[in-house]
């Protein structure tokens, strides 16, 4: 039984052997085909990671420009704020001139204002007692008629009057005033 036993394990150590072989090769080609996987993850990991880097920075752009819109809204309604402000201030100051420094203002306008022959000047009723008869003297003709503004005059032409109240100067004028102080506030 010697050479049966012998080619038994003959063809048991062969078949081991070639197992052994068999299961090293298929545990080659499985460590293959695991880093082959693990190398293609790896490049989707970057992919992924890339993509969601950039839609980060997209978001945070979008968020950044958002953010300095309304930064840039607020600053602007600041600024309109301060510019009503101011508006309001000047006809505010104007109306509550008083005494000669009102007169002057008051009289310096008629002198620029469009007056021709035959115009008349319209005062408010306080305005008439306190200093109509200057503007007499100055060679103009003062309404009998009075007007209920507060600060300023009115010059009637016939049918046509021109309104140079405070209020309405400030109306008319309210653009380029607002141009003129946002040039000093905000250059």
């Amino acid at each position: 039984m010697g050479n049966g036993q012998n080619l038994i394990d003959k063809i048991l150590s062969d078949a081991r052997a070639q197992a052994d072989a068999v299961a090293a090769e298929a545990k080659k080609e499985a460590e293959g085909i695991i880093s082959s996987a693990k190398a293609k993850a790896e490049k989707e990991k970057a992919k992924f990671n890339e993509a969601a880097a950039q839609e980060a920075q997209k978001a945070a752009a979008k968020e950044i420009s958002a953010a300095e819109m309304r930064a840039k809204k607020l600053i602007l309604a600041k600024k309109q704020e301060c510019l009503e402000e101011v508006l309001a201030e000047a006809e505010n100051k104007l109306c509550s001139l008083t005494g000669q420094d009102y007169e002057n203002v008051i009289l310096g306008m008629i002198k620029r204002a469009d007056t021709q022959s035959g115009s008349e000047i319209i005062f408010s009723k306080k305005d008439k007692e306190a200093f109509g008869n200057k503007v007499k003297d100055m060679g103009y003709k003062v309404s009998d008629e009075t007007r209920d503004i507060e600060g300023g005059f009115v010059v009637k032409n016939g049918d046509i009057e021109y309104n140079y109240s405070f209020k309405s100067i400030i109306t008319v004028e309210r653009e380029e005033i607002l141009q003129l102080a946002a040039g000093i506030l905000f250059a």
